[in-house]
Protein backbone atom coordinates (compact mmCIF):
# COMPACT_ATOMS: atom_id res chain seq x y z
CA UNK A 1 0.00 0.00 0.00
CA UNK A 2 1.41 3.72 -0.61
CA UNK A 3 2.10 5.75 2.11
CA UNK A 4 0.59 9.21 1.07
CA UNK A 5 1.45 12.11 3.57
CA UNK A 6 -0.73 14.40 3.87
CA UNK A 7 0.63 16.69 6.32
CA UNK A 8 0.98 20.32 4.15
CA UNK A 9 -2.56 19.31 2.77
CA UNK A 10 -3.92 18.89 6.35
CA UNK A 11 -2.03 22.30 7.35
CA UNK A 12 -3.57 24.14 4.45
CA UNK A 13 -7.26 22.71 5.14
CA UNK A 14 -6.93 23.48 8.70
CA UNK A 15 -6.40 27.23 8.05
CA UNK A 16 -9.62 27.72 6.77
CA UNK A 17 -11.07 26.76 9.85
CA UNK A 18 -9.34 28.89 12.46
CA UNK A 19 -10.30 31.37 15.09
CA UNK A 20 -13.75 29.84 13.89
CA UNK A 21 -13.68 30.83 10.29
CA UNK A 22 -16.36 29.74 7.62
CA UNK A 23 -14.87 28.17 4.82
CA UNK A 24 -15.50 29.53 1.45
CA UNK A 25 -17.51 26.08 0.90
CA UNK A 26 -19.52 25.71 3.57
CA UNK A 27 -22.59 27.39 2.49
CA UNK A 28 -25.07 25.55 4.94
CA UNK A 29 -27.12 23.20 2.31
CA UNK A 30 -25.75 21.09 -0.55
CA UNK A 31 -24.78 22.22 -3.60
CA UNK A 32 -27.92 21.94 -6.06
CA UNK A 33 -26.21 19.21 -8.26
CA UNK A 34 -26.43 16.97 -4.64
CA UNK A 35 -30.35 18.04 -4.31
CA UNK A 36 -31.43 16.74 -7.78
CA UNK A 37 -29.58 13.48 -7.69
CA UNK A 38 -30.89 13.41 -3.93
CA UNK A 39 -33.46 10.44 -5.08
CA UNK A 40 -30.14 8.21 -6.01
CA UNK A 41 -27.99 8.96 -3.94
CA UNK A 42 -28.86 5.49 -1.18
CA UNK A 43 -27.21 4.18 1.93
CA UNK A 44 -24.95 3.15 3.15
CA UNK A 45 -23.04 6.55 2.27
CA UNK A 46 -19.65 7.53 2.82
CA UNK A 47 -18.85 11.29 2.73
CA UNK A 48 -14.98 11.85 2.22
CA UNK A 49 -13.49 15.32 3.07
CA UNK A 50 -17.09 15.82 5.11
CA UNK A 51 -16.18 19.19 6.51
CA UNK A 52 -18.82 20.27 8.85
CA UNK A 53 -21.10 17.85 8.00
CA UNK A 54 -23.92 19.19 5.48
CA UNK A 55 -23.71 16.45 3.19
CA UNK A 56 -24.25 14.30 5.16
CA UNK A 57 -26.54 15.69 7.42
CA UNK A 58 -28.81 16.53 4.43
CA UNK A 59 -28.83 12.58 3.29
CA UNK A 60 -29.08 11.42 6.80
CA UNK A 61 -32.49 13.71 7.35
CA UNK A 62 -33.67 11.96 4.03
CA UNK A 63 -33.56 8.11 6.19
CA UNK A 64 -30.13 7.02 4.74
CA UNK A 65 -27.18 5.54 6.52
CA UNK A 66 -24.40 7.48 6.17
CA UNK A 67 -20.50 8.18 7.41
CA UNK A 68 -18.49 11.09 7.20
CA UNK A 69 -15.18 11.45 7.46
CA UNK A 70 -12.64 14.63 7.49
CA UNK A 71 -9.00 14.77 8.65
CA UNK A 72 -9.14 18.17 9.93
CA UNK A 73 -10.89 17.52 14.17
CA UNK A 74 -12.39 21.42 14.03
CA UNK A 75 -14.10 20.47 11.02
CA UNK A 76 -15.30 16.74 12.57
CA UNK A 77 -16.05 19.01 16.19
CA UNK A 78 -18.80 21.41 14.06
CA UNK A 79 -20.15 18.17 12.68
CA UNK A 80 -20.64 16.62 15.14
CA UNK A 81 -22.63 19.56 17.02
CA UNK A 82 -24.31 19.37 14.03
CA UNK A 83 -25.53 16.81 13.82
CA UNK A 84 -26.18 16.35 17.81
CA UNK A 85 -28.41 19.74 17.31
CA UNK A 86 -30.82 17.80 14.37
CA UNK A 87 -31.28 14.72 16.37
CA UNK A 88 -29.01 12.36 13.53
CA UNK A 89 -27.62 9.57 14.45
CA UNK A 90 -24.29 10.51 11.40
CA UNK A 91 -20.45 8.60 12.48
CA UNK A 92 -18.49 11.35 11.74
CA UNK A 93 -14.64 10.37 12.17
CA UNK A 94 -11.20 12.11 12.01
CA UNK A 95 -9.42 10.31 9.40
CA UNK A 96 -7.42 10.92 6.52
CA UNK A 97 -8.77 9.63 3.50
CA UNK A 98 -5.82 7.83 2.80
CA UNK A 99 -5.70 5.41 5.24
CA UNK A 100 -9.08 4.32 4.39
CA UNK A 101 -7.41 1.41 2.93
CA UNK A 102 -7.26 -0.30 5.84
CA UNK A 103 -11.17 -0.52 6.20
CA UNK A 104 -13.32 -3.81 5.39
CA UNK A 105 -16.10 -1.33 5.16
CA UNK A 106 -18.70 -1.47 2.12
CA UNK A 107 -20.56 1.69 0.42
CA UNK A 108 -23.35 1.81 -1.97
CA UNK A 109 -22.14 5.61 -2.61
CA UNK A 110 -19.44 7.51 -1.83
CA UNK A 111 -19.90 11.32 -2.29
CA UNK A 112 -16.90 13.60 -2.62
CA UNK A 113 -17.11 17.50 -1.90
CA UNK A 114 -14.45 18.89 -3.12
CA UNK A 115 -11.31 16.32 -2.38
CA UNK A 116 -10.72 14.61 -5.81
CA UNK A 117 -10.00 18.22 -7.54
CA UNK A 118 -7.01 19.01 -4.99
CA UNK A 119 -5.47 15.80 -6.68
CA UNK A 120 -5.07 16.98 -9.89
CA UNK A 121 -2.08 16.10 -12.05
CA UNK A 122 -0.73 14.12 -8.77
CA UNK A 123 -0.39 10.51 -10.28
CA UNK A 124 0.42 9.06 -6.96
CA UNK A 125 -2.16 10.51 -5.05
CA UNK A 126 -4.50 9.63 -7.90
CA UNK A 127 -4.31 6.08 -7.78
CA UNK A 128 -4.00 5.49 -3.97
CA UNK A 129 -7.46 7.34 -4.39
CA UNK A 130 -8.65 5.14 -7.16
CA UNK A 131 -7.55 2.31 -5.21
CA UNK A 132 -9.36 3.09 -1.97
CA UNK A 133 -12.74 4.13 -3.90
CA UNK A 134 -12.63 0.82 -5.41
CA UNK A 135 -12.24 -1.23 -2.55
CA UNK A 136 -14.91 0.32 -0.56
CA UNK A 137 -18.00 0.66 -3.34
CA UNK A 138 -20.01 -2.55 -2.98
CA UNK A 139 -20.62 -3.38 -6.28
CA UNK A 140 -22.55 -1.53 -8.85
CA UNK A 141 -21.56 1.43 -6.44
CA UNK A 142 -21.20 5.13 -7.27
CA UNK A 143 -19.27 7.84 -6.82
CA UNK A 144 -20.87 11.24 -6.74
CA UNK A 145 -17.49 13.96 -7.21
CA UNK A 146 -18.00 17.62 -7.45
CA UNK A 147 -15.07 19.18 -8.57
CA UNK A 148 -13.56 22.80 -8.92
CA UNK A 149 -12.89 23.79 -12.85
CA UNK A 150 -9.26 24.46 -13.73
CA UNK A 151 -8.88 28.35 -13.80
CA UNK A 152 -6.49 30.63 -14.18
CA UNK A 153 -5.53 31.97 -10.06
CA UNK A 154 -6.77 29.09 -8.71
CA UNK A 155 -4.81 26.44 -6.95
CA UNK A 156 -7.13 23.61 -7.22
CA UNK A 157 -9.14 22.12 -10.01
CA UNK A 158 -9.23 19.74 -12.63
CA UNK A 159 -10.53 19.80 -16.25
CA UNK A 160 -13.12 17.63 -17.76
CA UNK A 161 -10.42 15.51 -19.83
CA UNK A 162 -8.95 14.76 -16.50
CA UNK A 163 -11.80 13.40 -14.59
CA UNK A 164 -12.66 11.19 -17.76
CA UNK A 165 -8.61 9.88 -18.17
CA UNK A 166 -8.83 9.43 -14.19
CA UNK A 167 -11.50 6.78 -14.07
CA UNK A 168 -11.88 5.33 -17.14
CA UNK A 169 -10.45 1.87 -16.59
CA UNK A 170 -11.67 1.28 -13.66
CA UNK A 171 -15.25 2.78 -13.50
CA UNK A 172 -17.67 3.98 -16.27
CA UNK A 173 -18.43 8.00 -16.01
CA UNK A 174 -22.05 7.82 -16.56
CA UNK A 175 -22.70 11.90 -16.27
CA UNK A 176 -20.68 15.14 -16.59
CA UNK A 177 -21.86 18.73 -16.22
CA UNK A 178 -20.55 22.40 -15.49
CA UNK A 179 -22.18 24.88 -13.24
CA UNK A 180 -21.06 27.65 -11.01
CA UNK A 181 -20.99 26.79 -7.13
CA UNK A 182 -22.27 28.87 -4.62
CA UNK A 183 -19.79 30.11 -2.03
CA UNK A 184 -19.47 31.87 1.39
CA UNK A 185 -20.05 35.92 0.56
CA UNK A 186 -17.65 37.76 2.36
CA UNK A 187 -14.97 35.00 2.47
CA UNK A 188 -11.57 34.97 2.40
CA UNK A 189 -11.12 33.35 -0.86
CA UNK A 190 -13.78 35.05 -2.54
CA UNK A 191 -13.31 38.37 -4.30
CA UNK A 192 -15.90 40.27 -6.14
CA UNK A 193 -17.11 38.69 -9.88
CA UNK A 194 -14.88 35.75 -9.05
CA UNK A 195 -16.68 32.28 -10.61
CA UNK A 196 -16.52 29.16 -8.86
CA UNK A 197 -17.17 26.91 -11.84
CA UNK A 198 -17.34 23.13 -10.98
CA UNK A 199 -17.77 20.00 -12.39
CA UNK A 200 -20.37 17.50 -11.01
CA UNK A 201 -19.80 13.75 -11.80
CA UNK A 202 -21.48 10.40 -11.51
CA UNK A 203 -19.38 7.92 -11.93
CA UNK A 204 -19.79 3.86 -11.30
CA UNK A 205 -17.87 1.45 -10.17
CA UNK A 206 -16.91 -1.28 -13.19
CA UNK A 207 -18.31 -4.72 -12.15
Amino acid sequence: MTIIDSKAHHAGFSEHYADNAKPVWDIGHPQKPFIESASDIRGPILDIGCGTGTLAAYFAERGEDVTGIDFVEEAVERATAKAKARGLNIDFLVKDFFTLGRWDRKFRTIIDSGLFHIFSGDAVRKAAYLDIVSKLLSENGRLYVLACKKQTGRDAGVNADEIFDTFRERFIVESLHEFEAETVIGAAENVPGKQWLSYFAVIKKRC
